[in-house]
């Protein structure tokens, strides 16, 4: 290789790690160089803006995905859904970034999105065409299949609060209970099963009368976890707090960082020196 290949090579590995981390807005073009190894101008020479290096990561990112994951056409609802899922649990970046791409940019139409409106142009045509759904189906199908596999991922904490910790960490659980819903929702079978009797439909609503738990139970259960959760999230914060003091942080900004979460006298307490 190169070395002008490597070092372009070096800076789309800084710079997908310092978008995803921080987004469109938050990312430093020095800090990117930084870790490269390279002079920040040479960022300038070879994408001409943040704006611009954003772009090449996030369809970089894509095409990526795309090599791995196999489309839906090719593929059944429930194993699609699974194989997103799979994605994204085990490469969040790309997620991530999409993510902030949204918040930064909203629905304006940006330079990324004309290879992109490209590419689900065609998996809008083969969702028609693979389902026998009108235009106006075939969207939110799409919609909902992504939503099935990437909705657990990009809010975690939701997904804790709704199944409870332990729950929430079994991630091969959540994935079953998403391909069945996909296949349950479209009523096909994956193609494996084909000349055999049909899956049985999952089981999507439970009776609750005939739950082991009671509706009070699992409530209060999730109640605890939640609590717990909270605690352990307090001690993290309180000793993230000493260890920036501790390394110069003032007291006053520290207080104005986590405004809203803690109050400035709690957060004095937090930094006081224990009593003897």
């Amino acid at each position: 290789m190169r070395r002008s290949d490597a070092t372009k090579q070096a800076l789309l590995r800084a710079a997908r790690d310092e978008f995803a981390q921080y987004g469109l807005a938050g990312a430093r073009v020095d800090r990117i160089a930084e870790a490269a190894g390279v002079n920040k101008e040479r960022i300038y020479g070879l994408f001409g803006s943040k704006d611009k290096l954003f772009d090449v990561i996030l369809l970089e990112a894509m095409r990526e995905f795309l090599e791995v994951v196999e489309p839906l056409a090719d593929t059944e609802p429930g194993a699609y859904v699974g194989k997103l899922f799979d994605y994204h649990r085990h490469n969040p970046q790309l997620l991530r970034l999409m993510l902030w791409e949204a918040l930064h940019r909203g629905t304006d139409v940006h330079a990324v999105d004309g290879c992109r409106a490209e590419q689900y142009a065609r998996k809008f045509d083969r969702a028609q065409a693979q389902f026998d759904v009108d235009s106006s189906r075939a969207g939110r199908l799409l919609l909902a299949l992504c939503g099935l596999a990437n909705w657990a991922h990009a809010v975690p904490q939701t997904t804790q609060l709704l199944l409870g910790a332990a729950a929430a960490q079994d991630k091969d659980a959540t994935r079953e209970f998403m391909m069945d819903f996909a296949r349950a929702a479209l009523r096909r079978d994956p193609p494996e099963n084909e000349g055999r009797a049909p899956l049985p439909e999952p089981e999507l609503i439970k009776d609750l009368s005939s739950d082991d738990m009671s509706v009070v139970d699992r409530a209060a259960h999730r109640l605890r976890d939640a609590r717990a959760a909270a605690e352990s999230a307090r001690t993290e914060l309180a000793d993230a707090l000493r260890t920036a003091h501790a390394a110069g942080a003032s007291a006053n900004q520290l207080s104005r960082q986590v405004s809203g979460i803690l109050s400035r006298p709690v957060v004095l307490r937090l930094l006081s020196p224990p009593e003897a």
